[in-house]
């Protein structure tokens, strides 16, 4: 049988073409060290909490580097580990990097790509040199290279002995002049934002509700992983907040709703938590709502984010339903696999059985955030009310028909509020009926006053207005009889020309242009 000969472009496709977005290099960086931080606890060379990932970023230098203090690797194993491609010897099922390809996605973003360790009870110290830009100009050319040949030219091994690394033990990988192309991977707040979000650390303590996410967790014996990464030497956290802003305004979350998911068998699969608001509407991300970076239910396996923020949304019955909310799935069962590129799971009947379940729990978050924006919606109907009667009686009428129109209006607004307070009303019965249910608590949260223990509704009618005010025959004392009629008939046929809005806007000038 003839030998099977692998070409130069394979490590294409295992760099430049593997990550739609560059930034994910330092996910794979830092899946990596948490392994070796694991590896470390459970050979004893670590305690539990002595574990630490150091992030470095000079923009001005163009370097990064990724630091940990796990076991590191021995000597004797460097340059086997080190240039074994997809031949890791990490389990599938349970550690957070596994395929042993992560390591060479730094090839595709800098000129050179450098990894050195050592490991306790040795004295030397490892680096492997591999001339990235080099690399990359073996994928085109009329010469065709093997991946041996291009590995053989590019790759240069070093060991320095030193008696001062004994009792050390760390690996490091370092990127020497990111490419001018990928300027984003130098941007720290950029890389802060996206690694508060993927990485596997602790909540930031402005969530008031981290401590109830830990609780639930204990209570089904799961550990959430977290690790201690400092980027250019402030530690990481979850960026969760409180309080965010939505299509509809100011929103804030007021509890934590829980949701464990199995299959069959009755065997955990998986478990999550979403914040409970008012859902005022759709939560935006854009230059002007930079907290909202945390919108969407996130999917989790290692406490390491699986694809995106919209890698669940295709289970949503529509596409902006996950943009309603703010949540976590944490995925339990070992037969969901991250794929290679880590943005989902591999195909498979443990998926089906995952996907099944999230789908019927979408369908309870859709009329969630559905009932509410209906019942936002009355709230502000019934609120519309009031707004209405205030302008009436501050109206300054320019004709008796003008007087009539304002009326008819007031009265059809009036009816409108009455009918959307009777729906308030009805939902409100529906939630004191039914305490414990997340759609009652939400509705509650809703209507009722915020500040009083209170079992009645916030929203009441105000007092209907039946006569305009008392000088509204008379808007420009100033004028006699003839002149005032002169102005006011002016007005009137502005009025019948012109959007209301508007000329209200005109009416108010020309009032106090003429009684001044």
């Amino acid at each position: 049988m003839a030998e099977y000969v692998f070409g130069a472009n394979i490590l294409e496709n295992l760099t430049t073409g593997m990550y739609k977005n560059s930034q994910i290099i330092f996910r794979e960086y830092v899946q990596n060290s948490c392994d070796a931080i694991d590896k470390a606890v459970a050979l004893g060379i670590l305690s539990s909490n002595e574990g630490n990932i150091d992030i470095w970023i000079d923009t001005d230098k163009r370097f990064i580097s990724v630091e940990d203090n796990g076991t590191g690797i021995t000597a004797r194993e460097f340059e086997t580990t080190l240039q074994s491609i997809a031949q890791s010897d990490k389990q599938l099922d349970t550690e957070k990097g596994f395929r042993g390809i992560g390591r060479l996605c730094g090839l595709a973003y800098c000129r050179e790509l450098v990894f050195s360790t050592t490991a306790k009870n040795e004295n030397v110290i490892s680096t492997m040199h591999i001339d990235a830009e080099k690399l990359r100009s073996r994928f085109y050319g009329d010469k065709k290279y093997t991946v041996q040949e291009v590995l053989d030219d590019v790759i240069t091994v070093e060991k320095k002995i030193s008696e001062d690394v004994v009792a050390e033990h760390w690996f490091k990988v370092e990127m020497m002049d990111i490419n001018v192309e990928n300027d984003v991977l130098l941007d720290v707040a950029t890389i802060k934002d996206y690694l508060s979000f993927v990485a596997p650390v602790e909540y930031s303590n402005q969530f008031w509700f981290y401590t109830k996410i830990y609780d639930y967790a204990q209570s089904l014996n799961f550990k959430i992983d977290e690790y201690k990464i400092n980027l250019n030497g402030n530690s990481l956290a979850k960026k969760y907040k409180t309080k965010f802003k939505t299509s509809q305004g100011e929103d804030e979350i007021f509890d934590l709703s829980f949701k464990e998911f199995y299959n069959d068998d009755e065997q955990l699969i998986a478990w999550s938590w979403i914040g409970l608001s008012k859902f005022r509407g759709v939560i935006e991300q854009n230059s002007k709502t930079p907290n909202n970076k945390m919108r969407s239910i996130r999917l989790r396996k290692g406490n390491i984010q699986i694809g995106d923020e919209n890698a669940l949304q295709k289970l949503f019955s529509e596409e902006r339903g996950i943009h309603y909310f703010i949540g976590e799935v944490f995925v339990v069962d070992r037969n969901l696999i991250p794929n290679s590129q880590r943005d989902y799971f591999i195909e498979n009947s443990a998926l089906k059985i995952f996907e099944n379940v999230l789908t019927d729990y979408f369908e309870e978050l859709h009329k969630l955030y559905y009932r509410a924006s209906e019942l936002n919606s009355a709230v502000k109907g019934v609120k519309s009310l009031e707004t209405a009667e205030e302008k009436f009686k501050n109206q300054v009428f320019v004709s008796r028909i003008h007087q009539a129109e304002e009326e008819e209006k007031l009265a059809a607004t009036r009816d409108k509020a009455e009918g959307y307070a009777r729906k308030v009303e009805r939902r409100h019965q529906e939630a004191l009926d039914n305490p414990n249910d997340i759609l009652s608590q939400v509705t509650r949260r809703i209507i009722e006053k915020k500040d009083e223990d209170s079992k009645s509704p916030q929203i009441t009618l105000v007092t209907p207005v039946t006569d305009a005010p008392k000088d509204s025959s008379n808007p420009f004392p100033n004028l006699n009889r003839k002149e005032r009629k002169l102005v006011c008939n002016i007005l009137d046929v502005i009025r019948k020309n012109i959007d209301a809005k508007k000329f209200e806007e005109l009416q108010s000038k020309i009032v106090e242009a003429v009684n001044r």
